[in-house]
């Protein structure tokens, strides 16, 4: 029983201090951008779509490290996708100075999701997404930043083989 007890506090005190080691900046965020679609037709014709691309962000972030859970919307000629990802960056640099009314934080990521593709004829498949992005982050105030990015992904869905896209995001930090 002295032994539980004594595993526990060790315990409790350790992610106690390990909260102020490792503490981060929870984000809310939105995204549009540019993307495109690389697919085959019904008749194994190879067609790439171009279009807006709408999503949503949450996540945390420390000073070398962003986690972020997202979600994705293309429609365009009939050729709709709804894309969800867990994306983990590293930012391989930061310009935080203590004169820097601006921050400027270039990364480098990879991703991993699943994806809800249907074609102009209204067939719809699924399945696995990965790939990596890349891409400046600026904080401008203390709870807002902006990102701007290039993400492409690579697909198992049959008729799906590349999905990329320049994509713009403003984040609220708190």
């Amino acid at each position: 029983m002295f032994n539980k007890l004594s595993l526990t506090a060790i315990l409790l005190t350790s992610s106690i201090y390990a909260k102020d080691s490792f503490s981060s900046e929870r984000f809310l965020g939105i995204e549009a951008g540019y993307g495109t679609i690389k697919s085959t037709s019904v008749i194994e014709e190879s067609r790439e779509q171009q279009g807006v691309e709408f999503g949503f962000r949450i996540g945390a972030q420390n000073k070398k490290w962003r986690t972020t859970i997202s979600g994705h919307f293309f429609d365009k000629k009939g050729q709709q996708y709804l894309k969800t990802l867990l994306q983990f960056d590293r930012f391989v640099w930061s310009s935080h100075y203590e004169t820097d009314d601006i921050i400027f934080k270039p990364y480098i990521g990879a991703h991993v999701g699943w994806v809800y593709y249907t074609n102009e004829l209204n067939q719809a498949t699924n399945g696995f997404v990965y790939g990596g992005q890349a891409g400046i982050t600026w904080n401008v105030l203390k709870e807002v930043d902006f990102d701007f990015g290039y993400r492409y992904s690579l697909s198992d869905v049959s008729r799906v083989s590349g999905i990329g896209g320049f994509v713009f995001g403003v984040n609220y930090l708190y």
